[in-house]
């Protein structure tokens, strides 16, 4: 009899060909070591680099478990999470679904943890990142994006911090529609107006090995600029 999906994820690439072989392989062994039936949806989201092609050759390898999504032009941060988010729909009905990132700098061990919140009742489990590799530089802007998350009453720390989790219901509750960077403070912010508690599992940010991170200044004016106009 074949197993039930458990567990969905979107798992957002941009032009981190390097990175492709590891974060999926650990995550692949993860999952199986505990002995979760999952289905991932990678996306290439419109990277110009051999990120497609080495997504391709990794899903072929498990077919079924892994799907890739590939778009023509880079959809934003947030818009690639929610096609991979609709591709594991289309594909399967888990109970639990979610996102994580696909640059290998947190452990996808702690998603064992996360995913056991969410069976226990949890609407929704995050990573939070208590310990970081990654440079001062992140460090200030992650300190901005939190300091702008507590003028508009969030008391969720790290809100960008990922893996993220979410019962199914949960996630269809917050319908989440940010196509850009704001998608995770979209989520905890809808979540916190939901009263719900936001469970975590603390991780280390571990420094990149491949590739060049994302955020920038554009990152975060438009962090900033969401915030300001975000009605929820």
């Amino acid at each position: 009899m074949k197993a039930e999906v458990e567990l969905g994820l979107a798992i957002p690439f941009f032009n981190e060909e390097q990175a492709v072989d590891r974060t999926v392989a650990d995550l692949c062994a993860v999952l199986d070591q505990a002995n979760i039936c999952f289905v991932a949806a990678l996306v290439d989201n419109g990277s110009s680099d051999g990120t497609g092609a080495a997504l391709r050759k990794r899903a072929n390898r498990r077919k079924g478990a892994l799907l890739v999504v590939s778009l023509p032009t880079n959809q934003g941060y947030g818009g690639g999470i929610l096609a991979g988010l609709e591709a594991v729909r289309a594909k399967a009905d888990p109970g639990v679904v979610g996102w994580m990132w696909g640059d290998n700098q947190v452990d996808p061990e702690v998603l064992i943890p996360l995913l056991e919140r969410c069976r226990s009742g949890a609407a929704m489990a995050k990573a939070r990142r208590v310990a970081r590799q990654d440079g001062w530089a992140r460090q200030v802007l992650s300190n901005g994006f939190a300091a702008a998350m507590r003028l508009r009453g969030s008391w969720s720390p790290d809100v960008n911090g990922c893996p993220k989790l979410f019962r199914k219901e949960a996630l269809q509750t917050l319908s989440p529609t940010s196509t850009d960077w704001f998608l995770d403070a979209e989520v905890v912010l809808g979540a916190e107006r939901q009263g719900w508690e936001v469970a975590w599992e603390p991780v280390t940010m571990a420094a990149r090995t491949t590739g060049q991170s994302k955020v920038d200044t554009q990152t975060v004016l438009e962090f900033a600029r969401n915030l300001l106009t975000h009605r929820g």
